[in-house]
């Protein structure tokens, strides 16, 4: 076999040796190469997922200004909120007046930082304004719209990176948005690092989506690739037919990697307690989902869950963590009869009916209390049917699962949610408890937040407690229910077993 091999495929040596040499030379652009294919691909796996959002964004502004009085009166805040909760692209809305100012949390209570280095342009020659766009913190996108009588600030949702942390070094890598000659910075370029243009994708009529990357973060990346394609290219030398068969780089985007990280079981479930302070024992805990790869590398949640729900993955991952933690905790179940675990749900997930079913027959079959579970739905994409959830909602209730608001007062729809569905528990957001002991301004939405979830009845838990001063200030407020790094950080279940174990020591004593 090794005789017909040389016999097919023998080449002058003369010929072999110069591609090696040009092998050997040519190993920056093939690196550059490799990047660039991986980038793409994951560039345009971004774009479908933001293009349709953002551009929406503009016909959600012009409906709105066509029926605000910009006054801000409750019915220009009414109106703010309702374009909060139906769009997918906008996170804050504010509206500023010569009379004074309002946003979605109601009059004076401005949320969003000054603007700064705007880049100004038309939005359309028949539209009776302008707009300025720039960075925002979090990799999100600040829009002023100038009207003659008014202005309208919004905030974007974030940006996702097209490299998880663990696959690029620090500032290897930069996103900016680009119009004519004007660049807006997402994801910053960094000191005076020399990056280099990867990719561009048109955004949009006027915009274009580009990636930078220095050269430490291209050989950071394709330096295994890099030795795989030489060791390739020198094989091709001797046989194309070889090459063929050979030369395959999978390059994976971010959908075909959490497909293989299901089948690899890397995504496991780690827990935090939630703990009522006036006993100083636990009262629950949250799942958090964590994508643990083989490496050891910890990704967190807001790396791939956006990507996930966008998918349709998210509830085979939803699926996985209902099993892993039924699993794991077995007759944990029933040792303190008041313990259950939270799990966060999409709001999509609360409009199926075979997720519904899926989630009482799992309870069912393995023997567990419906009240041993709670979902916490989360307001990072909204819901298309309320009607359609209420019901559903309504039957887990009524089968014993609860249902919390997550990250209450960030999301799309939280005020309608709480009018509109079987919802008992609220849970605080941390960007509020952070203002805790600040002049944030946002120091005022909390206490309303707090003071409408007693006057609705709804049950309260402040998330991201890490500080003496935020359980005293919540102490003060009748707010005893408590998550946070003060308390006990996410861990995997060996440790909260143990934790559990302590706590029930604790209370018994």
């Amino acid at each position: 076999m090794n005789m017909t091999l040389w016999l097919r495929w023998r080449f002058p040596f003369l010929f072999f040796l110069m591609g090696a040499v040009a092998i050997a030379f040519c190993s920056q652009p093939i690196r550059h190469y490799l990047f660039k294919s991986e980038v793409e691909k994951r560039l345009e796996n971004i774009h479908k997922f933001y293009q349709e959002r953002y551009l929406n964004v503009g016909h959600e502004l012009q409906a709105l200004i066509g029926e605000l009085n910009f006054t801000c009166t409750p019915h220009d805040i009414a109106l703010l909120r309702e374009t909060i909760e139906q769009s997918t692209g906008i996170q804050l809305l504010e509206l500023q007046t010569a009379e004074g100012h309002c946003s979605v949390y109601g009059n004076n209570v401005p949320l969003i930082k000054h603007f700064d280095n705007p880049v100004e342009v038309i939005l359309h020659e028949t539209v009776d304004f302008s707009y300025d766009i720039a960075p925002y913190h979090n990799h999100r996108l600040k829009v002023h719209y100038r009207l003659q009588e008014a202005s309208l600030i919004l905030i974007t949702e974030p940006v996702q990176n097209v490299f998880t942390r663990s696959e690029v070094c620090s500032s290897c890598t930069a996103i900016t948005f680009s119009r004519g000659g004007e660049e807006i910075q997402v994801y910053p370029m960094q000191g005076n690092e020399q990056y280099f243009p990867i990719a561009s994708q048109p955004f949009g009529p006027n915009y274009a989506i580009n990636v930078y990357a220095t050269e430490q973060g291209i050989d950071y990346v394709t330096e295994h690739d890099l030795f795989l394609t030489q060791l390739l290219l020198f094989f091709m030398l001797l046989s194309v037919s070889l090459m063929i068969g050979l030369y395959r780089t999978p390059e994976r985007t971010l959908k075909e990697m959490i497909s293989f990280g299901l089948l690899k079981k890397e995504f496991v479930p780690f827990y935090q307690p939630i703990i009522d302070t006036r006993t100083d024992s636990m009262a629950c805990c949250e799942v958090l989902i964590r994508w643990q790869r083989a490496d050891g590398e910890l990704i967190s949640p807001n790396q791939f869950i956006p990507i996930a729900e966008h998918n349709g993955q998210i509830k085979l991952l939803t699926q996985y963590m209902l099993e892993q933690v039924i699993d794991q905790f077995q007759d944990e179940f029933f040792v303190n009869k008041g313990f259950y675990v939270s799990i966060n749900v999409t709001p999509q997930q609360l409009e199926d009916d075979e997720f519904l079913h899926t989630t009482i027959n799992l309870l069912k079959q393995r023997n567990v209390p419906a009240h041993r579970l709670a979902f916490e739905v989360t307001e990072r994409i909204p819901f298309k049917n309320l009607a359609k959830a209420k019901s559903i909602i309504q039957q887990l209730t009524d089968f014993g699962i609860s249902i919390k608001l997550d990250d209450a007062g960030t999301g799309y729809g939280g005020f309608s949610y709480l009018q509109n569905l079987p919802i008992d528990t609220l849970k605080i957001d941390k960007m509020f408890i952070d203002t805790i002991g600040t002049n944030d301004v946002k120091s005022n939405i909390l206490d309303s937040i707090i003071l409408f979830a007693k006057h609705a009845g709804l049950k309260v838990i402040a998330e991201g407690v890490e500080t003496a001063e935020q359980v005293a200030y919540l102490h003060q407020r009748d707010i005893h229910l408590m998550q946070g790094f003060y308390f006990a950080k996410p861990m995997p279940f060996s440790e909260f077993r143990l934790y559990l174990q302590q706590d029930l020591q604790s209370s018994s004593s």
